[in-house]
């Protein structure tokens, strides 16, 4: 492994954004072999879970959920229509809106892959007492929260919002 510097004002391996985003790579690697098992590309089933958590759901929804543009996820759910594994039904008020729902056949690939992660997860914190899943749980809530709102701050309020945000002062 290569050697951090010693005089480095900050080691990376102690950057929370930088452990979060390897944390989720080695996680999403894990899931996408999961899901290639299961004959899926990651962006596709991260569809489809959007799709089985609820009864029903909008296109628009979905990539609210799960962060995904819009056309990455109209080519997701006509892949999965395709595949006969979800019904898209335009809304009889607005036909440019459409509601969204597995199959049968959706229902138990969904089934079957919530298993799998399930599976994943129990690897990745069976041994840990309930408490301490719980805790971390909650931390990612907080740290998502956070973030966001932060985001949406430096998002209205351009370099002031990033200056107030840093600690610096504004002019």
């Amino acid at each position: 492994m290569t050697e951090e510097r010693p005089t480095s004002p900050r080691k990376l391996s102690k950057v929370v954004p930088y452990r979060l985003a390897r944390s989720n790579a080695e996680m999403m690697k894990l899931v996408s072999l999961l899901c290639e098992a299961n004959g899926f590309k990651l962006n596709i089933w991260r569809v489809m879970s959007a799709i089985g958590t609820y009864r029903s759901i909008s296109p628009m929804e979905i990539g609210k959920l799960t962060t995904i543009d819009k056309a990455m996820v109209s080519r997701a759910i006509r892949e999965l229509v395709d595949r006969d594994l979800i019904d898209r039904r335009a809304d009889a008020r607005d036909a440019r809106w459409a509601q969204i729902q597995l199959t049968t056949a959706g229902t138990a690939v969904y089934e079957k892959m919530v298993a799998g992660i399930d599976a994943l997860e129990k690897h990745m914190f069976g041994d840990l007492p309930p408490e301490k899943t719980a805790a971390f749980m909650e931390m990612l809530e907080l740290i998502e929260r956070r973030a966001k709102s932060a985001r949406e701050m430096v998002e209205l309020n351009g370099k002031a919002g990033l200056a107030r945000l840093l600690g610096n002062d504004v002019e």
